[in-house]
């Protein structure tokens, strides 16, 4: 018989090691859609959308992991389909300080659907 488990949003990490809610500084990152290879793979080859195959991108501003796609850059996950909150990147940019949204918890999304919470905008965090 399975089992249930809760996702942790304020502590749960993203499979590029970042914490979800987590303010992170200006700079270069990976480009999370494509791993930071600049090509996807599940379209054979294609150059990365995200980054312009590029593998990095560079933020000036601080950002945050996206909570809508939880750093993915992909929506729904394992799809060709980019999330249309960070763009692929996996990040947002946001404007501190900030705060956890306490319409959707923290999770990006509208209470009872799929799509983007209208409050943060996906972002997962508000501007205080």
């Amino acid at each position: 018989m399975d089992t249930w488990r809760t996702f942790d949003f304020k502590g749960g990490k993203t499979r590029l090691g970042r914490k979800i809610g987590e303010v992170l500084k200006p700079g270069n990152f990976k480009c999370s859609l494509c791993g930071g290879t600049g090509i996807l793979l599940r379209t054979k080859g294609t150059k990365c959308s995200a980054c312009k195959g590029s593998g990095t991108f560079y933020s000036t501003g601080p950002v945050v992991v996206c909570a809508y796609c939880r750093g993915r850059g992909d929506h729904p996950p394992r799809t060709n389909l980019t999330c249309t909150v960070c763009g692929g990147k996996g990040l947002v940019d946001v404007t501190k300080p900030v705060e956890v949204c306490g319409y959707c918890g923290g999770t990006g999304r509208e209470p009872g659907n799929n799509l983007p919470c209208l409050k943060c905008k996906g972002k997962g965090v508000i501007t205080k």
